[in-house]
């Protein structure tokens, strides 16, 4: 049981480490899991860590600029989905 612990804490250094150098690693794992599932919630638009990829009729298509993640924020500024970007290119495209 103490070296599965330890092996286990070894692991989410070096995950914790690689991500700290590449935070855009996030983006690319959310990418091989498609669309997450989704609380609407409301933002505030975007403004500072959000790139807008596509607008259209005030539906954005928004992708991080820290993390590389995605995500549809409707005209009102809620979320409806969010996920990797070929997932999110996929149902914004369906809207």
């Amino acid at each position: 049981m103490v070296i599965g612990q330890i092996i286990t804490k070894q692991i989410a250094k070096v995950a914790l480490t690689k991500i700290a150098q590449d935070p855009s690693i996030i983006g690319k794992i959310l990418d091989s899991f498609g669309q997450m599932p989704n609380i609407p919630t409301s933002t505030m638009g975007g403004k500072f860590f959000w790139t807008d990829i596509e607008n259209v009729n005030g539906w954005r298509l928004q992708k991080n600029n820290v993390f590389g993640n995605c995500r549809i924020i409707d005209p009102n500024n809620v979320r409806r989905a969010w996920g990797g970007e070929d997932a999110m290119l996929k149902a914004f495209n369906k809207l």
